[in-house]
């Protein structure tokens, strides 16, 4: 038997690419980065440089639009499981629909409801759109460095308690400029990926919202999954990138895909 060498732990062991390092854009932050310029009026509810708003949505063609408002208002976004807090009562969210919306009134928190539903102590977020239309360049931008914080997902808690990660927006660019880098010009306008990953997961708003609206494609949203639905979509919708889980990957290929064909 072979005795084990001894590792220091002064000792560093880096993996890196083939391919030579990726710049990155200095100075600049996410939604600039994506958008160029992208706001919500969401300091008209008193949101301000740092403060957290958790979004508990599904996935929904707004979904990229708050996120990147709450980050260009200042604001950590956080996505959350929305099916994950009504299990288990920890619902103190700020945008949801208006199932959730229901549950919180009595918190005090401000509130925005996406969908039809009207309750009394939250914004409708068409009237939020209103809002912004109205305010102008009334309210003043706070300044936001690459450095800042961002956006507080959190994991899933496989080792132990769910931990939130702490991310800047240079952290987010840099993620971008990386995974970017190889894209060739000539699919510019014309990447249309599906979204059925969560995008209250990092890869969800980062890999595939953002990365989406930078190269001015399309993002092809699917709430859930559901086998006809989602080999319907692929055709129909002309897919050309489709980042998907094992699970779904067996259902799409096995018997039952062929009788939904």
């Amino acid at each position: 038997m072979e005795t084990p060498i001894p590792c220091s732990a002064e000792e560093e062991h880096v993996f890196r690419s083939q391919h030579p390092a990726v710049p990155v854009v200095p100075d600049i932050t996410l939604p600039d980065f994506v958008l160029q310029d992208a706001e919500l009026a969401l300091t008209s509810l008193g949101l301000r440089k740092g403060h957290v708003v958790i979004v508990a949505l599904p996935n929904v063609a707004e979904y990229g639009i708050v996120a990147l408002g709450i980050m260009a208002s200042g604001g950590v976004f956080s996505g959350a499981n929305q099916h994950y807090l009504l299990r288990c009562g920890h619902i103190k969210n700020s945008i949801f629909n208006g199932v959730l919306g229901i549950l919180v009134k009595g918190l005090g928190l401000p509130i925005i409801v996406l969908g039809e539903m009207c309750i009394s102590t939250a914004m409708n977020w068409n009237e939020l759109l209103d809002a912004a239309d109205r305010s102008g360049d009334i309210l003043a931008r706070e300044e936001v460095h690459q450095s800042v914080l961002c956006a507080l997902p959190f994991s899933s808690g496989t080792t132990g308690m769910s931990k939130g990660v702490m991310l800047t927006h240079r952290n987010l660019v840099a993620n971008l400029c990386s995974s970017l880098f190889s894209v060739d010009p000539e699919t510019v306008g014309h990447v249309a990926p599906l979204g059925l990953i969560p995008f209250f997961h990092t890869y969800g708003i980062t890999g595939i919202c953002c990365a989406t609206v930078r190269n001015k494609g399309k993002v092809v949203v699917m709430g859930r999954f559901e086998l006809r639905t989602f080999l319907n979509t692929l055709i129909t919708q002309e897919v050309n990138f489709a980042p998907i889980v094992p699970p779904t990957g067996s259902s799409s290929t096995g018997p039952g895909a062929a009788r939904c064909l």
